[in-house]
């Protein structure tokens, strides 16, 4: 399944989720990572979340089935890196 999960946390805790996401997804912007994960994935990075947020923080989790099935449009400069070319 293709995830894309946004937050919105304090300064202090933003570093990390950076970091945990980092492993798993790919960085696209501030605060958004996107990628394939499998279901075991899913549940793992779910737990990871709950065990590193901060309290007060908000994690959303999107999921589609595909990535084929996202429409995409950027506007402006990209920020991150979605590439997995080396």
């Amino acid at each position: 399944m293709y995830l894309i999960i946004v937050y919105d946390t304090a300064r202090d805790n933003c570093v990390k989720l950076h970091k945990l996401l980092k492993k798993h997804l790919f960085w696209n912007q501030n605060s958004v990572f996107e990628g394939n994960v499998t279901q075991a994935q899913l549940v793992k990075i779910k737990k990871l979340l709950n065990e590193i947020r901060a309290e007060d923080s908000h994690v959303t989790l999107y999921s589609i089935e595909s990535e084929k099935m996202l429409h995409r449009e950027q506007l402006g400069p990209p920020r991150g890196n979605t590439s997995n070319i080396i």
